[in-house]
């Protein structure tokens, strides 16, 4: 019983000379680290120095990706994460029927995202880690009618210290990426 109390009296004289002393780090890192055993989706660490966020959305228009007969149809879409964008931007349509993304865009690649959206679709992925290494974001829409569309888009993202919330907007002939608040 002696022993139970004397603890106590120690952690007493701890709290105590830690509120009167102004240094409340001890129990910020505490309350932190109970905070994350209860959630351990909460991030640690000061956020320029954690992995980036990507909060996806995808909104299509009715009239995306018409076939012969003029119908909407659903369209197959790649989220790309990459090093440096070049690659990407100077390919041609065909080359992505011809050849896997790694191929085409070499050491510029990190990963991919399949998608299949359909016409009128709003969609919210889950939020994404970025490799602390992802520069870029690309999109590629395959459009039944890649001459006439604009079948890619890319922004420039940074691997660390930020939550970002894009947006892929298919229209019936192009694809576009933007960043929202």
């Amino acid at each position: 019983m002696k022993s139970y109390q004397f603890i106590l009296q120690i952690l007493l004289a701890v709290f105590i000379s830690s509120q009167l002393s102004g240094c409340s780090g001890p129990l910020n890192a505490a309350s932190k680290i109970g905070q994350v055993i209860m959630d351990p989706n909460i991030p640690v660490g000061k956020l320029d120095e954690r992995p980036s966020t990507l909060s996806l959305t995808f909104l299509s228009e009715k009239d995306i990706n018409e076939n012969e007969e003029g119908e909407a149809s659903p369209i197959q879409v790649q989220i790309v994460y990459l090093t440096e964008d070049s690659k990407l931007l100077e390919s041609y349509y065909e080359q992505f029927s011809e050849s896997k993304l790694d191929e085409i865009l070499g050491k510029n690649y990190l990963d991919h995202q399949d998608y299949t959206i359909k016409p009128g679709d709003y969609k919210v992925i889950p939020d994404i880690i970025l490799d602390e290494k992802n520069r870029y974001l690309g999109v590629i829409a395959y459009y039944s009618e890649p001459e006439k569309s604009q079948w890619r888009s890319v922004i420039k993202l940074d691997g660390k210290g930020h939550n970002y919330h894009v947006l892929v907007h298919l229209r019936r002939l192009e694809v576009e990426m933007m960043e929202y608040e």
